[in-house]
């Protein structure tokens, strides 16, 4: 009884620091025989969940949530069915009585073959208690127990990540009926239910089968915890994106919005403040980044996850070729020194490389031939992306002292003239060297012509 007065002393201080009821469970109303605990769903509380902490005969006793252990005030003895649901221990078994209050069955010593066995060793458990926002927090509930010193009822505490045993109960008084007496019992928390948002409490009960039971056997009702309002310690929790591959626009990489796409939560603040670093639209080179995203709720309390994005250029460079080039080739040569401009280039990530067709190199100037030279520009960046554009450079004879069919102006139409005119063969532009019936196409009508030619001697 020590115990007890105590803990009221203390229930007393508590109502004078003010402290909340923020969680209760009552189990509703209704006689509901027969209902196991583990069927009750209460729409605040969630699921009651039964885990078997020791062995279980066949027909061990169970956790029922129904009125026929009616729930009554404190000081009250204990009734048969009622309105007033709790959750009680008692009989599972078709030789005795199913849900007969809490009144539980142990069981006869050597009959276990014609009415079965007792042994029972059950814990229920309630769903999870959010007390992210309390502190100084303290059970209380009203309950009866009998059962002796090996048929008894504790009290437990989960922290979120582990059972621990919270009180061994005391027995309460037996009414002169036989019935138990409803009394109140209260007492503090542990520390580590401070603004933690997974506890959760249970009741086991364990009985052996030695045929020597003392009812009632255990039953509960009007189970509350208060606290004293704290600061919210919890910090929200964040679940980002899996690491992915991004690819360049015309910009390259501008970082995008990654806060939409990242699930935060938070125990009270439903709106917490989201950010990430490197902001949106900072610009990002190609290869490996780290994208955080941080939340932070209006209690201060702040969290982050991170994951990795991977930048591939898969755009090729933009390239403009210079204009065609037109020069004469100086009488008695055969090439001429020709100034190429560069190509007009850009990449949206990286400098690219650029190499022409010509001189396998980047500047296509150089010692150009007669005839219609055809430069291919090729511009690649550094994921190898290409681009190419093409020019030509036109070497022509001079105009002087040269005939028809005469293509190197040397004075003579001569073989170099026809291996010229061969290297031309198919040449399809206005600018063509050999095309010497003017149509635009060097074909098989210039060769019959040069033909005719061949061997003439122009003057000098």
């Amino acid at each position: 009884m020590r115990l007890i007065f105590a803990l009221s002393i203390f229930v007393c201080n508590v109502s004078n620091a003010q402290f909340v009821t923020f969680w209760n469970e009552n189990f509703s109303y209704g006689c509901n025989p027969g209902t196991f605990a583990t069927d009750f769903f209460s729409f605040n509380n969630g699921d009651w969940t039964l885990t078997e902490t020791g062995p279980n005969a066949e027909t061990a006793n169970t956790w029922y949530i129904s009125a026929t252990e009616n729930g009554n005030a404190s000081g009250q003895c204990g009734t048969a069915c009622g309105s007033d649901a709790t959750l009680h221990v008692g009989a599972y078994n078709s030789f005795v009585g199913t849900d007969l209050g809490a009144s539980y069955f142990e069981g006869l010593e050597g009959f276990c073959d014609i009415v079965g066995c007792g042994a029972t060793d059950k814990r229920i458990e309630s769903g999870v208690v959010d007390c992210s926002v309390f502190i100084n927090n303290v059970i209380s509930f009203l309950y009866i127990e009998g059962g002796n010193a090996q048929d008894n009822a504790t009290l437990w505490y989960y922290d979120g990540a582990s059972w621990s045993l919270l009180s061994d109960l005391p027995k309460t008084p037996i009414c002169v009926n036989g019935q138990g007496q409803w009394t109140s019992f209260s007492m503090p928390l542990p520390a580590s239910s401070n603004n933690n948002p997974f506890v959760r409490i249970g009741f086991r009960w364990q009985n052996n089968d030695d045929g020597i039971a003392s009812d009632p056997s255990f039953a509960v009702d009007d189970i509350a915890i208060a606290g004293d309002s704290g600061e919210d310690a919890l910090a929200p929790t964040l679940t980002c994106p899996d690491d992915m591959t991004v690819y360049t626009e015309e910009y390259c990489y501008l970082v995008e919005d990654f806060e939409s796409m990242t699930q935060v939560e938070d125990n009270i603040d439903f709106f917490p403040q989201i950010y990430q670093m490197p902001l949106v639209a900072t610009y990002l080179p190609t290869g490996d980044a780290t994208i955080t995203i941080y939340a932070t709720d209006f209690s201060g309390n702040t969290n982050s996850c991170s994951f990795t994005i991977s930048i591939v250029d898969d755009d090729a460079p933009i390239i403009e070729c210079p204009a065609n080039i037109s020069v004469e080739l100086p009488p008695g040569s055969t090439t001429t020194d020709v100034l190429v401009p560069a190509p007009f280039v850009e990449d949206n990530c990286s400098s690219p490389t650029v190499t022409n067709s010509f001189s396998a190199g980047e500047s296509a100037s150089g010692a150009y031939p007669l005839g219609n030279n055809n430069v291919i520009f090729t511009a690649t960046d550094n994921f190898g992306n290409t681009a190419q554009c093409n020019m030509f450079v036109s070497v022509t004879p001079a105009a002087v002292n040269c005939c028809t069919g005469d293509f190197n102006c040397d004075g003579a139409i001569s073989v170099a003239d026809l291996l010229l005119l061969i290297s031309q063969f198919g040449c399809v532009a206005s600018n063509c060297l050999t095309d010497l019936d003017d149509d635009s196409i060097v074909g098989v009508t210039d060769l019959q012509i040069f033909n005719g030619l061949y061997g003439t001697i122009c003057p000098q």
